[in-house]
């Protein structure tokens, strides 16, 4: 169906169009070229009044709009649209712009669901959702660049970046691969996927350095004197003892028994001792020194959980990026073991693995602030590809993550971004989103998404698929659990009371 007619002043990469109606942003158009038809997306869309523009004032306004109104001819639509390429190449898997732009007064015709199908919907891609303006159009990704070229999940808080994470973490499953998601704030504890692996992280004490065991007990940053005492206790036999925390503690014992030790040092012992008894009390299910190795509760195959809520920043620093690293390694191994032609049960991700890093602008800060998985997130992100390792980072502040590690996404999933300073950092660090797609970030809705990059044909506008496995993730219903929480101290007094009768 002709929509309308291209305007002067067309490019062989994007045109203007006057349209017989108001075009939708997103919507998908195809006109002809000397070299076929070619396929557009709109990206802008305006509507002016010969009228109204002339009035002068409120009233000429007022009467110029009633005399527009019984004015078809007084509208002009008109949109402006990216030419995406031909179509039939596109129908291939490959984009072809066009060497030479439409003629003014070629029609412009709204993309019909078969062509956007053929395009959109191709056999063994996963199915996230549909076209934004098409609801009859499924719209897929490429599973294969999703695990060799990395992908960024961008949005502001609530804009439906942890169902699409969980979305993909569904569809990886479904195809019997390995993912590992880190999560930080417990938010896919519930996730219900078949054969998905939930773990709770555990950290082998004995293959920390003293500087990371004092993190993972709580000794402040800035106490040197306990760290240095620490540091005397956590020898070597420490390390190799049968019972770790009762030989940790009592070195530091010796020392706070001592009669030629420094007397501050023997209050440090002992304040140390108790530092470790309450850290055991808190965190004894993640302080595990009997754990071989914290690889060993990840599956292959499957989709892994791992759930940080009880540690700090700096611990679950800790984790995530012993985590990264003991995975690279693992990857390279098998890597060699399959040039060489060796039995790949020495390695335990014999196959590509796909690593999503939620809250990743904490543990991936911009600026000069370094730390661990920023590290070796970075080497991941340049070599990950060779050993199929991928990441996926999620977050809701883009302005906070290393642009580098940004830079090297090669696939971007953008939702609802409000924030300017989010938009511009994000156009800043990747040449995947353009200036007129960046403006329409703030007007998508919960659940929809800009797909860009080498996991789609095309830019793709598009509502991304419910997870009803996941139940987590929308706001908490307050009224609700005051409620309840009422109910229950409610029965508790009745209770009580219906006892002290008794007795």
């Amino acid at each position: 169906m002709s929509i309308g007619v291209v305007d002067v002043g067309s490019k062989p990469y994007s045109f203007s169009f006057i349209a017989k109606r108001l075009v939708k942003v997103g919507e998908y158009v195809i006109v002809d070229t000397d070299e076929g038809r070619a396929l557009a997306l709109v990206e802008d869309s305006t509507v002016s009044s010969q009228v109204i523009s002339n009035a002068m004032s409120y009233e000429s306004a007022v009467e110029g709009s009633r005399a527009a109104s019984e004015n078809p001819r007084d509208k002009r639509r008109s949109a402006s649209a990216k030419v995406l390429g031909l179509v039939e190449e596109l129908k291939r898997g490959y984009a072809k712009i066009p060497s030479v732009p439409s003629i003014p007064g070629t029609e412009v015709y709204e993309a019909d669901p078969s062509t956007l199908t053929s395009i959109f919907a191709r056999d063994g891609w996963l199915k996230l959702g549909t076209l934004l303006r098409n609801s009859d159009v499924s719209v897929g990704v490429d599973p294969n660049k999703i695990a060799s070229r990395h992908l960024a999940i961008l949005a502001a808080t609530g804009g439906g970046k942890s169902n699409l994470l969980a979305l993909i973490a569904k569809r990886i499953a479904e195809l019997n691969g390995s993912m590992l998601i880190l999560d930080y704030h417990g938010e896919y504890s519930d996730l219900n996927l078949p054969g998905v692996v939930h773990i709770q992280a555990k950290v082998n004490p004995r293959l920390l350095d003293v500087e990371e065991l004092a993190g993972m007990l709580d000794v402040r940053e800035r106490a040197e004197k306990q760290r240095s005492v620490l540091h005397r206790a956590f020898t070597k036999e420490v390390k190799e003892a049968g019972d770790f925390w009762g030989e940790l503690v009592r070195r530091l014992e010796e020392i706070s028994s001592d009669e030629e030790e420094d007397a501050q040092d023997k209050r440090t012992a002992e304040r140390l001792i108790e530092i470790i008894q309450r850290a055991l009390r808190r965190k004894g299910n993640v302080l595990d020194p009997d754990i071989k190795d914290p690889l060993d509760q990840l599956q292959p195959n499957r989709i892994n959980v791992l759930n940080m809520l009880e540690l700090t920043e700096a611990q679950a620093d800790t984790v995530i990026s012993y985590y990264l690293d003991r995975i690279l390694e693992d990857r390279k191994a098998a890597r060699r073991i399959s040039l060489e032609e060796k039995d790949a049960g020495q390695v335990k991700f014999s196959s590509p693995i796909i690593i999503a890093i939620e809250e990743a602008h904490t543990f991936l800060p911009a600026g000069d602030a370094t730390n661990k998985t920023k590290s070796i997130a970075a080497k991941i992100a340049r070599e990950g590809r060779k050993f199929g390792v991928a990441l996926i980072v999620v977050s809701q502040r883009p302005s906070r993550l290393d642009q580098d590690i940004l830079s090297q996404m090669g696939s971007l999933a953008v939702l609802r971004i409000t924030q300017p300073k989010d938009q511009s950092y994000i156009m800043e660090s990747t040449e995947l989103l353009s200036e007129e797609l960046g403006g329409f970030l703030p007007s998508l809705n919960v659940g929809e998404a800009i797909l860009l990059g080498q996991w789609v044909v095309l830019p793709s506008m598009v509502r991304v698929e419910k997870v009803a496995e996941k139940l987590m993730g929308a706001d908490i219903n307050a009224v609700e659990e005051w409620a309840q929480a009422a109910r229950l101290k409610k029965v508790a007094k009745e209770s009580t009371a219906d006892f002290i009768r008794m007795e």
